[in-house]
């Protein structure tokens, strides 16, 4: 037995880890290398995980390096699967029929998934969750994760500082963390992940091994924490609402909603009737962003015409209004919104500005 909760074994369990998942009927997801970028896909077998390989994230920039021995994620996060991009929710008939597609939800675990999409996750449950998504608890229901833990933090990392990573802490069945090329130690966070791990030859990590890893998280934490957020965040934020910096920031915006996109938090959705030639329709849900100029268009008029009120409007709720609503961040640290902005726009340039600027006001 374990006092620390940590076991420790060689990276051949990793294989045998996804095989007794496999053996279990889950439809394994994970990190495949996919034309030149890491995505979030089925996986066949061990070997399909993505290896070898690093990527260079930077404002505006990604790039895979053959090669390399640690890679972050990509554009997908679990919200692809938890909260698909286009949903049917009912379709009409030529016959004016009304047919409720039924939902066939296969057991998922995410594979190697990173400590911020499991941070995601946890905010989608009080969001999603919560809210009573239908297509979404169902689901989560059967999910399970295994995380990675990340002892590499990219680039555009910062989930240190908003307090998601590199390390998971709750909400995994198993954790692991690559330590060494031939060293890997591995804890369960679940009775179901116990279950999983009873199955591998592990033994529990000794006092030096357990002070490798402790080393091991401390450099990763300095990596990822290029902020420190100041308390009572959201009220300070607020005081920015006037401020000439979002109007200056925005200049660079094209209001593509990439950063939407790729967000592994936002919830915001459309629903659109799609009639077809043969008289047949249907309904479907699809994301949509705040960016978007036809986001903020109603019957009445436009209340967010400019491209800087929406870029205030997204920065706002995802570190102060998400609070209020739901009691945490909207954002987990991950970096996708600097990653894949076309233009490089970085939101950890922006919180340091508002929050100079939210020191003017004492």
């Amino acid at each position: 037995m374990s006092l620390t909760g940590l076991y420790y074994g060689k990276p051949v369990e990793l294989v045998k880890l996804f095989n007794t998942l496999k053996s279990r009927g889950y439809k394994v997801i994970g990190p495949k290398v996919v034309e030149g970028v890491i995505r979030l896909e089925e996986l066949g077998s061990y070997e399909e995980l993505a290896s070898n390989v690093s990527d260079i994230q930077e404002p505006g920039r990604y790039r895979l390096v053959d090669g390399g021995k640690y890679f972050r994620h990509g554009p997908d996060s679990p919200k692809k699967m938890l909260y698909p991009p286009r949903l049917t929710l009912f379709r009409i008939t030529k016959d004016y029929r009304i047919e409720v597609p039924e939902v066939e939800v296969p057991k998922i675990a995410f594979f190697a998934l990173k400590p911020c999409d499991l941070a995601a996750i946890q905010v989608m449950d009080r969001v999603q969750g919560c809210l009573g998504d239908a297509y979404y608890n169902l689901v989560r229901r059967n999910l399970v994760i295994v995380v990675e833990n990340c002892v590499e933090p990219g680039g555009t990392c910062f989930c240190a500082t908003m307090g998601t990573g590199p390390i998971a802490s709750k909400g995994f069945d198993v954790a692991f963390t690559r330590i060494r090329d031939d060293l890997v130690v591995f804890e369960a966070g679940s009775s179901l992940g116990v279950e999983l791990l009873d199955e591998l030859e592990l033994e529990p990590l000794d006092e030096k091994l357990y002070r490798e890893f402790i080393d091991v998280v401390r450099r990763a934490y300095s990596k990822a924490r290029p902020i420190e957020l100041p308390d009572k965040l959201p009220e300070l934020l607020e005081l920015t609402l006037d401020s000439d910096m979002y109007k200056e920031i925005a200049e660079k915006c094209l209001g593509c909603a990439n950063c939407n996109m790729v967000c592994p938090t936002c919830f915001c959705f459309d629903v659109i009737d799609i009639p077809y030639y043969d008289g047949s329709a249907e309904r479907v849900r699809v994301w949509d962003g705040c960016f978007s100029y036809n986001y903020a268009a109603v019957a009445g008029g436009h209340y967010r015409p400019d491209l800087w009120a929406r870029y205030r409007h997204w920065f706002l709720h995802k570190f102060s209004y998400w609070v209020k609503q739901f009691g945490t961040y909207g954002c987990v640290g991950c970096g996708r919104c600097i990653t894949w902005c076309p233009v490089g726009i970085d939101v950890r340039d922006t919180l340091r500005r508002a929050i100079k600027e939210a020191e003017k006001h004492g």
